[in-house]
């Protein structure tokens, strides 16, 4: 681990993490007890879009608020047997199944964290205390859609003590 990333993870402590939107679509031609038999696939994404920094003031001590929105999606594509060169392999697939929130992660400090720290924490921590509540949407939304959850693997971070 990085000495930036260690400055943060020291001062760093989680106050909150916050629902900020969230997006949910089942394909109107798509039958939910079909999808046992389709070749579908699983897409995703994940991470900090943007960061905010805060300056508080608490009896007479400033305090730092940082403010990380963390992205994440996850939608099941239906996979095609079509030649690359068929000319319906070109075509827009819609998915079947899409999912996307942005969560708002909040965090205390009693330093200013300079860039590096706060870009060093950003890929690695935020997204950990995000997961949880990332897994929990997408399992409760499948739900009741009436589909069987996407499987939505457990969130490892990059580096390992």
């Amino acid at each position: 681990m990085t000495d930036a990333f260690e400055i943060a993870r020291k001062a760093l402590s989680i106050k909150n993490v916050l629902l900020r939107d969230s997006y949910v679509a089942l394909d109107e031609e798509f039958d939910t007890k079909e999808l046992e038999s389709i070749n579908a696939k699983i897409q995703t994404f994940r991470g900090v879009q943007k960061v905010k920094e805060v300056s508080l003031q608490k009896d007479d001590n400033e305090i730092w608020e940082y403010h990380f929105f963390y992205a994440c999606g996850i939608r099941l594509m239906e996979e095609s047997d079509s030649d690359i060169d068929n000319d319906d392999s070109k075509k827009i697939v819609a998915p079947l199944v899409e999912i996307k929130a942005t969560f708002l992660a909040k965090y205390n400090s009693t330093i200013k964290l300079e860039k590096d720290s706060v870009e060093a924490f950003s890929e690695e921590n935020v997204g950990y205390h995000v997961w949880p509540y990332w897994r929990e949407l997408v399992q409760s939304s499948c739900l009741r859609m009436d589909i069987t959850p996407l499987e939505t693997p457990m969130y490892y971070c990059n580096s390992v003590d």
